[in-house]
């Protein structure tokens, strides 16, 4: 009977790809903290953005509501299958398999 081993090469480079893989989660994912001066400019209002969002929610009320129609559609056909669906897996369980309830 031929001698089963697998390939050196595959070994060393699954190997390098799998250190390779845990060093690049371990890189350092956080970022330094913004100075004094970035944090007042960042909690002082900003009037000129203020109004500008103001205005654009006053003349665009609807427009966070537009293409929610075919999203809500879905949740509801989506509903009527799972309501209807998980009573007719509690009787097949019940009639089938019973030990699992």
């Amino acid at each position: 009977m031929a001698r089963r081993c697998s390939s050196w090469f595959a070994v060393v480079v699954l190997c390098t790809l799998a250190v390779w893989g845990l060093t690049s989660l371990m890189t350092p994912a956080f970022v330094a903290a913004p100075s004094a001066v970035e944090k007042q400019q960042l909690d002082a209002l900003q009037p000129e953005r203020v109004a500008a969002l103001a205005a654009a929610t006053a003349l665009l009320p609807e427009a966070a509501h537009a293409a929610n129609n075919g999203y809500a559609l879905q949740q509801l056909f989506s509903a009527i299958f799972v309501i209807g669906l998980g009573p007719a897996v509690l009787f097949w369980i019940y009639f089938n398999k019973p030990e699992l309830l």
